[in-house]
């Protein structure tokens, strides 16, 4: 296994970056996580500040024959919706997601990863179980973990 870290820089970077890994058809699958509503023991600076939380992170997968799995980790100030500017990002990321079918997302929050070496980093979020595919029908799933308002009612 070969994992990096993608250098985050700002939301709208990070949101396109991870549009264009979705709609990849290299990339063999991405995994969506959700980092805890408060801080933990492995919060870090990289993670932000507290009023962002909680956290979007991702996981993209690639597979090279031959060579090994590449994965690249998303996480630390990554995206958030907790404020209606990143939701839209947020929104973006999910509808493309969904269209894609070849995303997943954990269903319970995983820890913050940032402080982590990326190949720690991803045995962390691959642990992280159980994982669905997202739909339509599992979007709010997801949504819920990353906010507290429901996104049919975000305002």
């Amino acid at each position: 296994m070969l994992a990096t870290r993608y250098q985050n820089g700002n939301t709208s970077r990070n949101e396109s970056t991870l549009l264009g890994l979705i709609n990849d058809p290299a990339c063999s699958a991405v995994t969506l996580f959700c980092s805890p509503g408060t801080p933990t023991a492995d919060f870090s600076q990289t993670d932000g500040s507290e009023n962002n939380l909680p956290l979007l992170a991702a996981l993209a997968k690639y597979s090279i024959p031959g060579i090994d799995d590449v994965y690249i980790v998303f996480d630390g100030m990554f995206l958030t919706a907790a404020r209606r500017p990143r939701y839209l990002e947020v929104r973006q990321i999910l509808d493309t997601s969904e269209k894609s079918g070849k995303v997943s997302f954990a269903t319970k929050p995983v820890p913050f990863t940032s402080a982590l070496s990326p190949a720690e980093a991803v045995q962390t979020l691959l642990n992280a179980q159980p994982t669905v595919q997202l739909l339509g029908s599992t979007r709010a799933q997801y949504f819920a973990l990353l906010c507290s308002i429901p996104e049919a009612q975000y305002p």
